[in-house]
């Protein structure tokens, strides 16, 4: 019934007399042909097909870019059903192509918006399938990457292509020229279009500049984020002969890991069942998710065993069984929701296990460290941005630090107090001192942004519903009763209270710095690892992505709402590893994890008095505590929640 609708339709509105109609009508009549129960299968992808291509006669590149797309995506949906892949891969290719060059005019941010750059990313999907099909495995990867790249672009820019980075002034006003002449042409061609509907829609000089000012305002915001597209001997080059790269990616139907090394020409893929998926799914939203929202301590008590499920449903001693053991560190890209998963924490397989003392985790594979990358894309940008801070930025100098600006955290004065004393010299905003006025006043706001250390001690914050405002709290920000007008200033975090983001450092915020010399910013906070799981975005929108493109060379952040009194002892052991241990992040951090997870009680005590740097009165105050609720053989911190939230990006 609905081909013969569309057929009757067809006589009427003729590509002569409409065509903008005719092309419109062409397309959903291919859609009808590839979706059709009936008839032999054959004959109507046959039919689809020739529908798409006609509709592709008006609906070109130059004249109507969005339905070239559209309608290039639909084709290629036919082609991959059809198996005839290499149509599939060249149809993609030029529909992705396309898009990339309207990021300009596709920007996410309202529901609209949002489901259309999701539909984009399945188009990124199919197209990283149709490669594996072809087996162009390094193809796929550089397609993933693409897919990253363009979400993250998107984030960076408002919808009328201001940029939300900080950038010299004179690019900023060359892409907002060129924004306006975008615009400008794209209502000539419009009032060209209502000045001759009957005529045959042909590429005409307004369309063709109007591509060409779209193809300069592509190069210009490629120049201005730093993250043009990467191909695989690139992410190669960025691998010595010790660091595998390991990227997941989630798919309908299962998901697939790439090991990626310096000197394999392809990367090993394993592939999962589709059961594992829906394991794996069914997990996430269940036992980790549900369970961490509705009662935080309960979810605290079942993280080990939700974590050795895990790892069985990721199959991981079978993906480590590709890496060989000459590589000792490991770079972790992961896709979507596995971003908020401690991954470097899954336990392994042992031959007998004697004790919680011989548990061994992921990390414990990679001595040499593991860290995380939300993109290979940022990961490269990651590393140019190291290679620029300067010899000295290594030293432990310039430290600023936000110091428990809620007053609520009997731990963290101790946290911040102890970690300065290493640095000379060091700035902290302390308590109520620690508001967004004092941050952004001179000279606070000189030191911060020109540090070489930054450490935030303080609660943080994921707005899932606008990742941007996602938000380290300073002093003075809880409002209640909770304003009537809650979004987009404020972010309810009880029933009658809510968070002032005007007065935080929000993502938005972060995106305007420019850290030339920051070395490492650690977010001992809670949830500062956060990423928007609601969305099938592939790409990491938090925090942590947000100091990268900062400048900053490194970032530790945290996946779950930690304590303050284990993060405080963690932190002062992580920096400790810093000065005497090693300077590379990654490393430090795991060692820190290592020794926190099997120390005693009375080792904690015996390591506590030789710290100098602690305050008598403090040390005396954390030995109360320890003494109190645990005896001198115990392990007070051996349970994964207690140490597995942290995870390092950068070197």
């Amino acid at each position: 019934m609905a081909i013969a609708a569309f057929t009757n339709a067809l006589e009427l509105l003729t590509r002569t007399v409409f065509p903008v109609d005719w092309a419109a009508t062409q397309n959903n009549l291919g859609n009808t042909y590839r979706n059709r129960i009936l008839g032999d299968k054959a004959e109507n992808i046959k039919l689809a097909i020739a529908a798409f291509i006609n509709a592709l006669e008006v609906r070109t590149r130059t004249a109507f870019p969005q339905n070239h797309v559209e309608t290039l995506f639909n084709l290629g949906l036919v082609y991959q059903e059809a198996q005839r892949f290499l149509d599939a891969y060249n149809t993609y290719r030029d529909a992705i192509e396309t898009m990339e060059l309207l990021r300009g005019e596709i920007v996410s941010g309202d529901v609209t918006k949002r489901k259309q750059a999701e539909k984009w990313n399945e188009l990124y999907r199919c197209m990283v399938e149709v490669c594996l099909e072809l087996k162009e495995y390094t193809k796929a990867v550089e397609y993933i990457e693409r897919s990253k790249t363009r979400n993250l672009v998107e984030q960076l820019f408002t919808h009328d292509s201001y940029p939300k980075v900080a950038i010299p002034e004179e690019l900023k006003q060359q892409l907002q020229q060129l924004q306006q002449d975008i615009e400008q042409e794209k209502r000539r061609l419009e009032q060209e279009e209502k000045s001759n509907p009957q005529e045959s829609v042909q590429p005409s000089a307004i369309s063709n500049q109007l591509n060409l000012l779209r193809q300069q305002r592509e190069r210009l915001i490629t120049r201005i984020v730093g993250l043009s597209p990467i191909s695989y001997s690139d992410i190669q080059n960025l691998l010595d002969e010790e660091t595998a790269i390991i990227q997941w990616y989630i798919f309908n139907n299962c998901f697939r890991v790439f090991i990626i090394t310096h000197d394999k020409e392809q990367p090993e893929i394993w592939e999962s069942e589709s059961q594992d998926l829906e394991r794996l799914k069914e997990w996430f939203s269940e036992e980790y998710l549900k369970s961490y929202f509705e009662e935080k301590q309960r979810w605290r008590y079942l993280l080990s065993g939700n974590l050795n499920q895990l790892a069985e449903i990721l199959h991981i001693q079978e993906v480590l069984s590709l890496i060989p053991s000459q590589y000792k560190k490991a770079i972790f890209v992961p896709h979507r929701y596995l971003h908020l998963l401690p991954l470097h924490a899954l336990p392994l397989e042992m031959e007998s296990q004697e004790s919680e003392l011989t548990q061994e985790y992921l990390m414990d594979r990679f001595p040499k460290g593991v860290s995380y990358a939300p993109s290979c894309q940022l990961l490269r940008f990651n590393r140019s941005q190291a290679e620029k801070i300067s010899v000295s930025s290594i030293e432990f100098c310039n430290l600023f630090a936000i110091q428990n600006p809620t007053e609520d955290l009997g731990f963290t004065d101790i946290e911040v107090e102890t970690v300065a004393k290493a640095f000379q010299p060091s700035f902290i905003l302390k308590r109520s001192e620690a508001t967004v006025g004092a941050l952004k006043g001179y000279p606070t706001y000189n030191n911060f942004q020109n540090a070489f250390w930054l450490h935030f001690s303080c609660h943080g914050y994921f707005n899932f519903n606008l990742p941007e405002k996602s938000a380290l709290q300073l002093a003075d920000t809880l409002v209640s009763p909770v304003p009537e007008n809650v979004e987009p200033r404020y972010l309810p975090v009880s029933q009658d209270a809510a968070i002032d983001l005007e007065k935080c450092l929000t993502l938005e915020d972060v995106f305007q710095l420019s850290l030339p010399h920051c070395r490492l910013v650690t977010l001992s906070a809670c949830e500062t690892g956060f990423s928007d799981f609601t969305s099938t975005s592939d790409e990491y929108i938090g925090l942590p992505s947000g100091f990268i493109r900062a400048g900053a060379a490194s970032i530790v952040s945290s996946l779950w709402a930690v304590d303050d009194f284990s993060t405080s002892l963690l932190m002062i052991k992580f920096y400790e590893n810093l000065r005497v241990l090693t300077q590379n992040v990654p490393i430090a951090l795991n060692e820190a994890q290592r020794w926190f997870r099997q120390v005693t009680q009375s080792e904690l005590v015996q390591w506590l008095d030789a710290v100098q740097d602690i305050e008598v009165e403090q040390k005396l105050k954390v030995k109360d505590r320890l003494e109190k609720y645990y005896k001198p053989e115990q392990q007070p911190f051996k349970h994964t929640w207690c140490w597995g939230a942290f995870c390092a990006m950068g070197e």
